[in-house]
Parts: C-alpha cells; sequence; structure tokens
C-alpha cells in the first residue's frame, strides 16, 4: 500500500499538474543592457505595440563559452510596480553560460525557436555561442515551463556575465506578471 501511494505522490500528481494551464502571465515591460557590455549589443531590439512583442536584431560580439564565459542571474520583484524592487531567495549561481543553457534553458525554449523566430542555433553538445549578427521576430513570453506560482506584479532577472573571472556587463529583462484571464469553453 505504500508503494502505490509513493507512486502516485511522485508520478500522477506532478504530471496531473503539468495538464493544468497557468494561473498567470507574462509580458515583456523592457529590455535593457549596460553600457558597454559584452558579449552582446542589444540596443536594436524593440518592443513593440500594447502586447509587448520583441522585435530586433542583436550582435554576439565574440565567440564565447563555458571555458571562458560565466552567467549568473539575480531575480527581483516589484509587486507595487512602483520601480521599488525587492531582491527574491531565487537565484542562478555563476556558471558556464553553456552549463547554465543546458539547465535552465526550457525557461526560453518556448519563447525563441530557432527557424521560427531566431536564426541563431545553438549546439548544446560542442556549445559555443558564435560572433554574429541574429533576429528575433515576434518573440512573446510563454509560460509554460515557469514555476507554478509567482508573485504578481514586475519581476526583473538580472543577467550578469564574467569573462575569465572578470565582470564584462550585464543586461535587465523586466517582465509584467499578471493573473491569466479564465477561458470557458474555448473561447
Amino acid at each position: 500500500m505504500l508503494t502505490f501511494i509513493v507512486f502516485v505522490f511522485l508520478m500522477v500528481i506532478p504530471k496531473a499538474l503539468f495538464q493544468i494551464p497557468m494561473s498567470y502571465e507574462a509580458n515583456f515591460v523592457s529590455i535593457a543592457g549596460a553600457p558597454n557590455s559584452l558579449p552582446f549589443d542589444m540596443t536594436q531590439l524593440r518592443l513593440i505595440g500594447r502586447e509587448r512583442v520583441l522585435n530586433g536584431t542583436f550582435k554576439i560580439l565574440e565567440d564565447f563559452d563555458d571555458e571562458h564565459y560565466k552567467f549568473a542571474v539575480d531575480i527581483y520583484t516589484n509587486s507595487a510596480r512602483d520601480g521599488n524592487f525587492k531582491l527574491m531567495p531565487l537565484a542562478m549561481p555563476s556558471q558556464g553560460v553553456c552549463t547554465m543553457f543546458k539547465k535552465h534553458g526550457d525557461y526560453l525554449r518556448d519563447s525563441v525557436k530557432h527557424g521560427i523566430n531566431t536564426d541563431l542555433y545553438i549546439n548544446t553538445t560542442a556549445c559555443v555561442f558564435p560572433k554574429g549578427t541574429y533576429y528575433l521576430k515576434n518573440v512573446t513570453i510563454n509560460v509554460k515551463r515557469w514555476p507554478t506560482i509567482m508573485p504578481r506584479g514586475h519581476c526583473r532577472h538580472v543577467g550578469k556575465f564574467y569573462k575569465d573571472g572578470v565582470y564584462v556587463g550585464s543586461y535587465n529583462i523586466t517582465s509584467s506578471i499578471e493573473d491569466r484571464i479564465p477561458t470557458f469553453f474555448g473561447s
């Protein structure tokens, strides 16, 4: 009997939770990089329309990989949307960029897809992000793989890059997290 209960908790319940639609949705508020940040130039990216859809081109200024580049992310929240962000107890510690992408790339894979809304291909076996100019077209935030519970309001992800142990730049992505308007009968 105990084996059956453990089976239900480990197999059935998590699978059922993944089938429940998220109770929230997210939209871009802003995307910015610190001046002269490496390894990206994101000055040609824009948020378009009320839906705040991400469009434009970005440059990878030099090839980067796990050997030389490390990446860390701090996450801040601002429920009142008054600019007073508080550091959340969630963070991604400094790791190689490829290691980070392999571990946490699922948060982006549903939003940014090679051949659909970007021409950047990331080879996950011989991971190198190649130097070049790439496009993003009609990118929206898909929260399918995000945590089931997120605080409402503004959420800011601050990504910091380090090259050979030296800080070289940071990038901020701020999103707005709202309750999803329920749809009934597929409408």
